[in-house]
């Protein structure tokens, strides 16, 4: 029976199911340091994918600190170059994979994909992010500045800076929290290096890095003006930050590369494609200290290797193909959630961050019945994307009326009527109006 809502949407949701708002995305596109959980990736939960977790630490991580491993693929393939490729949360995973590894240098990951911990501290390794996008990181050297900037200004809650850790860890290595005595090893670092560089480190931000003082190296990353970020001499703020992390005793650095669409989009000019892809290979592969330190993992689809693809063979860098054999150790290919047990996992930590009184035993998932969930699944396509996007609808549309429930038989007739927006899905970088933030996750 249908009844006339007597409350705004808005109320019924605050008041009638007790969350503080819609607690899914309504865009579908994860922005990296948002303050709102929903929206910046970091309630993804590995055992969503767990398999393609687990594959991602063998070759990623451990590939990093043990095989010598320069490039890493993560795909989405789904339906091909006329199919719908985005979605499956590429970017998610790079953020939690990164975060992961900063958590502790690496070492849970390395002991837990079966190491012991005299092997787990002999290769320690940090790993940054950066994303190429079509505003300001539409080059190499951008998304090099950008990953710097990442180590020196992203946290997640109170926790600190991935700079602020190496900095502790520096102090522990040398004995000293002596600033001069700090720079010195940094230096000492740099003057060993005998191969091609882009020049000397960044003296500035050398003597920023060891003075530990989190706020004042995250003020000098932004004072850097927005021209000069994307200049081929912006790739030097990361290369002397791997010179402070070697100086720490790290000798593995991880980079997420993200959004690989964008530089490949076709907006982008040929001749700029090229150029930049010679320069992964000169960066990655020849230039000190990248070519020892930094592996570099981007997200890959169909589409961007149509773009890119000849550019990739013509430089000479590891084939990507995701479906050769010879690639397995450095391919990575997500799938599709199928199992109505992964899609309840996928939704619950967005609704239990928005809960202001827990929910009933018997009902965890409420509003949500199981069977809606199971349809939420199937209509889905087990995209985590669009399941989210689709929880956001049912969730407004349900307010709306004032439904006590969501259940498969009202959750029909609305997901029949959707179609999902062709953005991607990062469950990680449409604003959504909501309350104050929760968590300050840039300094």
């Amino acid at each position: 029976m249908t009844t006339t809502p007597t409350k705004p949407g808005v109320v019924w949701i605050k008041r009638t199911w007790n969350l503080r708002y819609n607690p899914f995305p309504s865009a579908g596109v994860a922005r990296l340091g948002d303050p709102n959980m929903r929206e910046n990736g970091l309630l993804f939960r590995p055992e969503v994918q767990q398999e393609k977790v687990d594959q991602s630490i063998d070759r990623f991580v451990l590939g990093a600190a043990y095989q010598g491993l320069k490039f890493g693929y993560l795909w989405s393939v789904g339906g091909g170059l006329g199919g719908d490729v985005r979605g499956y949360g590429k970017s998610s995973m790079l953020q939690y994979l990164v975060e992961g590894v900063n958590e502790d240098f690496g070492r849970s990951m390395l002991v837990g994909a079966g190491l012991d911990d005299a092997d787990a501290d002999e290769h320690p390794l940090v790993a940054v992010l950066s994303s190429f996008d079509m505003a300001n990181a539409r080059s190499l050297s951008a998304v090099f500045f950008e990953a710097a900037r990442y180590a020196c200004r992203f946290r997640v809650g109170d926790n600190p800076t991935l700079a602020t850790r190496l900095y502790h860890r520096l102090v522990d290595r040398i004995g000293t929290s002596d600033h001069d005595k700090l720079v010195a090893a940094v230096n000492d670092v740099a003057n060993n290096v005998l191969g091609r560089t882009l020049g000397p480190p960044i003296g500035e931000f050398v003597s920023l890095l060891c003075k530990g003082d989190q706020p004042a190296v995250g003020e000098f990353m932004e004072s850097v003006k927005a021209g000069a970020r994307a200049r081929v001499g912006a790739a030097n703020y990361l290369a002397t930050f791997l010179l402070f992390a070697k100086a720490a005793g790290v000798a593995h650095v991880l980079l997420g590369c993200d959004q690989l669409e964008d530089f490949a989009a076709t907006t982008t000019t040929k001749a700029k494609r090229a150029v930049e892809v010679e320069r992964f290979r000169d960066y990655v592969l020849e230039l000190q200290p990248m070519a020892e330190m930094l592996c570099c993992v981007v997200t890959l689809h169909p589409r961007a290797e149509q773009a890119i693809g000849e550019m990739w063979r013509l430089a000479d860098l590891p084939n990507f193909a995701p479906d050769r054999a010879e690639n397995e150790s450095r391919v990575v290919v997500l799938e599709p959630i199928e199992d109505h047990e992964r899609a309840k996992t996928l939704l619950l930590p967005y609704l239990e961050d928005a809960r202001t009184a827990p929910a009933p035993d018997d009902e965890p998932f409420a509003p949500f019945t199981d069977d809606a969930i199971d349809m939420l699944l199937d209509r889905s396509n087990g995209k985590p994307r669009e399941l989210l996007l689709k929880a956001y609808a049912l969730i407004d549309h349900g307010a709306s009326r004032n439904w006590d429930r969501i259940d498969s038989v009202r959750a029909a007739g609305v997901l029949d009527s959707l179609t999902a927006p062709d953005v991607e899905f990062a469950s990680q970088p449409a604003r959504v109006a909501g309350p104050a933030p929760t968590e300050d996750l840039w300094n």
